[in-house]
C-alpha cells in the first residue's frame, strides 16, 4: 500500500488564475527516495506542502482532488496531525525554529505532543546521534552556521518519528562541504532506517545517485519517471550525465562512482590554458580591511582590487566572511581597520531578496527597469512580489537593483534558481561586465561559478587564500571543484568542453 498518494490534485493560490498544481496523480511507496525538480515557480514547494496540510489549510486558495498521507486525508486533518507523519524541512531552516538553543528546539515538538519526559529524553539522545550534532546540543541557534542549522532542523523533524520526510532545497544555502554533510545524514537515514524521503533540489548532482524516482514539475503538471529516463530527457541533471550523453556511455551514470568506469575511455588531454582576467581600470579596492562582530573576527586584513569588465566569484565555507566583505565594499558597514578605496554607484543584492521588494505588484517594482529586462517578467506583472517563489523573487530583485550600477555585488544570487534561469543570469552578468561593469558574486554554486567567472577568490576564516582564473582556482580541490574536474582532473571543468 502506498505511503503517500496524490489523486487528481489541482490547486490555485488565492487570487491566481493559473494553477500551482495541475491534476497531479502519483504515489510513493514506503522507503522510496523521490527527487522533485522543475523550473523556479513550477510548484515544487507547493507539492511538498500538500503533504503536511500547509496547502491548503494555511495558504487558502482552491483545492481539488485528494492527498492521502499514511492513510490520512489531508483535507480532513490539520497540519499539526499530518506533521507528525511527514516531517518537513523548510528551504530556510530559520523559518521553523521557535526556541533559542538546540536542545530546547529538539524538545519543542515533543512537548507539544505531550510525551512523557523520559521518552522525550530518549528520542532527543537518539536523534542527536543519528544526525551527528552532539557538539551542537548546548549551542544557541544564532551561533550556528548554515550547515549546522540545516542539520538541527532535520534532527528536530526526526525527533517526531515521522514515517516520511520532505526537504525543500536542503542544500541551497550551504557550501559544498556542508551540503555533503547534510546529504550524508539523509543517505544514512535512507540506508539505516529506510526513511521515505522527498527532496526538492535544483543542484541535482548531489542527490541523483540515491533516488528511486524523479518527479519533474512544469507549470504545476507532474511527470513521474525512472531516474535515467528523466535525466536523459533534460531538465536539471548532473554534469556527468551531460558528459555521458555526449560520449554515449551506457548504462547512463548518475554520479561519479558510476562514471569512473567509463572515464578511462576518454582521450587523455589537458584543458586549454586559462584566459587572463580583465585588465580594465580598478574600480574598488581594499587595503588590509578587518571587521569583527564581538569576539568573532569576520574579515582579517584583506586586500583586494576589482576591475571593470570583470566577473569575480567569491567562494568559501559558510561563515567564512563572504557577506561581511560584500557589505564592506558596499559601505553598508565600516571596517574596524584598513580602508576601502573607490567611489562608484553600487548595487548590493543580499541573500534575502525580500528586503529589496516593497511594491504591491511586480509591475510597480519594475518601473524604470530596462524594457528588455522587464519583458522577461511579463507573466508575473500583476502578482504581489512576495507571493513569488524564492527563485522568482531573486530574479526580480536582481533586475530591480542592478540596472545602473557600476559596481554590482550579489550574495548567493543562484539560490532557488533553475538551470535555465542561472544560464540567463550568467549571460546578464557577462553582458554587464562587457559594458564595463564590475561584478562580484558570493556563491556556493561551483558549477555555476565555473561557467560564469573570469576570476575566482577563495576565502577561509576571513582571509583570501586563493585568487586566479576558474581553471586554476577550481581545479584539484576536494571541495571547490566541479563534478567533471573531480572525475577527470587535468584542468577540465565543464562537460561540454571535454573531447569525446
Amino acid at each position: 500500500m502506498p505511503l503517500i498518494s496524490f489523486d487528481g490534485v489541482t490547486y490555485h493560490y488565492p487570487g491566481s488564475e493559473s494553477p500551482g498544481l495541475c491534476n497531479v496523480t502519483t504515489e510513493v511507496e514506503p522507503g522510496q527516495v523521490i527527487l522533485v525538480r522543475g523550473p523556479s515557480g513550477s510548484g515544487k514547494s507547493t507539492l511538498l506542502r500538500c503533504l503536511n496540510g500547509l496547502v491548503p489549510h494555511s495558504t487558502g486558495g482552491r483545492f481539488a482532488g485528494r492527498v492521502l498521507v499514511c492513510g490520512l486525508d489531508t483535507r480532513d486533518h490539520p497540519p499539526r496531525v499530518l506533521g507528525a507523519r511527514v516531517g518537513f524541512v523548510f528551504q530556510h531552516p530559520d523559518a521553523q525554529f521557535v526556541l533559542e538553543d538546540v536542545e530546547a528546539e529538539l524538545a519543542f515538538g515533543l512537548e507539544n505532543q505531550g510525551l512523557p519526559r523520559p521518552l522525550m529524553r530518549k528520542r532527543i539522545e537518539e536523534v542527536i546521534d543519528q544526525v551527528g550534532i552532539s557538539a551542537l546540543r548546548r549551542r544557541r541557534i544564532e551561533t550556528l552556521s548554515g550547515g549546522e542549522r540545516q542539520r538541527v532542523a532535520i534532527a528536530a523533524t526526526l525527533a517526531m518519528h515521522p514515517q516520511a520526510i520532505a526537504l525543500d532545497e536542503p542544500t541551497s544555502q550551504l557550501d559544498p562541504q556542508a551540503a555533503e554533510d547534510v546529504l550524508q545524514v539523509i543517505g544514512r537515514l535512507v540506508a539505516e532506517l529506510g526513511m521515505t524521503t522527498l527532496i526538492a533540489e535544483h543542484r541535482v548532482e548531489r542527490v541523483a545517485p540515491m533516488v528511486d524516482r524523479v518527479w519533474t514539475l512544469e507549470r504545476g503538471a507532474l511527470a513521474d519517471q525512472e531516474p535515467r529516463t528523466a535525466l536523459t530527457e533534460g531538465g536539471a541533471r548532473p554534469p556527468v550525465v551531460d558528459l555521458a550523453l555526449r560520449a554515449g556511455w551506457l548504462p547512463l551514470p548518475l554520479g561519479l562512482r558510476e562514471a569512473r568506469s567509463h572515464a578511462g575511455r576518454l582521450p587523455r588531454t589537458s584543458a586549454p590554458v586559462s584566459v587572463p582576467a580583465a585588465d580594465g581600470p580598478i574600480v574598488i579596492s581594499t587595503d588590509g580591511v578587518s571587521k569583527a562582530y564581538g569576539q568573532r573576527q569576520a574579515v582579517t586584513g584583506t586586500s583586494i582590487s576589482l576591475r571593470g569588465g570583470e566577473v569575480t566569484v567569491l567562494m568559501g565555507r559558510n561563515g567564512c566572511g563572504k557577506t561581511t566583505l560584500l557589505k564592506l565594499l558596499a559601505r553598508i558597514i565600516r571596517p574596524d581597520s584598513g580602508r576601502v578605496f573607490g567611489e562608484t554607484p553600487v548595487a548590493y543584492i543580499p541573500q534575502d531578496a525580500d528586503t529589496l521588494l516593497f511594491a504591491s505588484t511586480v509591475a510597480e517594482e519594475l518601473l524604470g527597469v530596462d524594457p528588455d529586462v522587464a519583458g522577461s517578467f511579463a507573466p508575473w506583472l500583476d502578482r504581489y512580489p512576495r507571493d513569488l517563489s524564492t527563485g522568482q523573487r531573486q530574479q526580480l530583485a536582481i533586475a530591480v537593483a542592478a540596472g545602473r550600477a557600476v559596481l554590482l555585488l550579489l550574495d548567493e544570487p543562484t539560490r532557488g534558481l533553475d538551470p535555465s534561469v542561472k544560464q540567463a543570469l550568467t549571460s546578464f552578468l557577462q553582458r554587464r561586465a562587457a559594458d564595463g561593469c564590475t561584478v562580484l558574486v558570493a556563491t556556493h554554486d561551483v558549477e555555476w561559478a565555473a561557467r560564469t567567472a573570469s576570476r575566482v577568490l577563495l576565502m577561509a576564516d576571513g582571509e583570501i587564500y586563493a585568487d586566479g582564473p576558474p581553471r586554476v582556482a577550481l581545479s584539484e580541490s576536494l571541495v571547490f571543484s566541479t563534478q567533471i574536474n573531480k572525475l577527470l582532473g587535468q584542468g577540465w571543468l565543464l562537460p561540454e568542453e571535454v573531447p569525446v
